[in-house]
């Protein structure tokens, strides 16, 4: 039986097209072949001007108005019959509140990069965006319970955001060396395996064929986010594996989420 992944990207996917195809390209090769993965983003327009969304980070508030869609699209995922959701973002926005609000299951890029790492290193690095990004890594991996396995979180020196790696996804030697340079230090920590601590990042390390520096693995973690959102459809069709709804996941009663949407909407359009 076909398996359906809802790919939801924190990024404005029109505005990132190398992006978008090699995401779709990489989903291709690395699920199996009755695996279908559609690509969603955020809703043309949710960055304005220049914005990248690695400017949104170290802003709590308009981080939880784009979560909002997250979540509302992991609804629409279950309702129109997708099997799964896959979050293609590190800061894993609208997460547990999807989870909570939907049966399929739902993934997200931080959580399944440290727990596939995991089970093949001890001593994990990540390298991302830039230091503002690295600090929210740091606060979901002490989140998490991994403080322990993460050696080293670091951020791209200078710091680059979505829209400067564009270049990369058509291939670009540049890219990889200084990636490669950069992540010297997370071995140098003691790393012995490495996680490219963003989607962008991500893709554009695989487009250049980087898998391994100085010996060190380089985590994929987008096929990793796609594999491990296929392994909890095969469990809960075959084991009948469910979102455990006793604790973090507790699901409010469906009249009280329509009254407080509703008047959340009220809200909104009157600020």
């Amino acid at each position: 039986m076909a398996i359906r992944i809802w790919h939801q990207s924190y990024t404005d996917l029109n505005r990132l097209p190398g992006y978008a195809a090699m995401m779709q390209d990489h989903a291709r090769r690395v699920c199996d072949p009755g695996t279908v993965v559609d690509l969603h983003g955020v809703e043309p327009g949710t960055y304005p001007g220049d914005m990248a969304p690695v400017d949104l980070i170290g802003y709590r508030w308009p981080n939880h108005l784009v979560d909002i869609q997250i979540v509302e699209n992991a609804i629409r995922a279950e309702r129109e019959g997708y099997d799964a959701v896959a979050i293609s973002c590190f800061a894993d926005p609208g997460l547990e509140a999807a989870r909570s609000m939907v049966d399929i299951p739902v993934v997200s890029s931080c959580e399944t990069a440290l727990l596939v790492s995991s089970a093949v290193g001890r001593a994990l690095g990540l390298l991302t965006l830039d230091e503002i990004f690295a600090g929210k890594l740091r606060e979901m991996i002490r989140g998490y319970g991994y403080q322990d396995r993460v050696k080293i979180v670091a951020a791209m020196d200078p710091p680059i955001n979505e829209h400067q790696i564009d270049r990369a996804f058509a291939g670009s030697p540049e890219f990889a060396k200084q990636f490669s340079l950069q992540a010297a230090r997370l071995i140098a920590a003691g790393s012995d395996l490495i996680i490219p601590a963003e989607g962008v990042l991500n893709i554009a390390l695989v487009r250049n064929e980087v898998h391994q520096i100085d010996g060190t693995p380089v985590l994929d973690s987008y096929g990793s986010l796609l594999a491990f959102a296929q392994m909890l459809v095969h469990l809960r069709r075959r084991t009948g594996l469910s979102v455990g709804r006793r604790g973090a996941y507790a699901r409010a009663p469906q009249k009280i989420i329509d009254t407080l949407r509703r008047i959340t909407v009220g809200c909104l359009s009157t600020s």
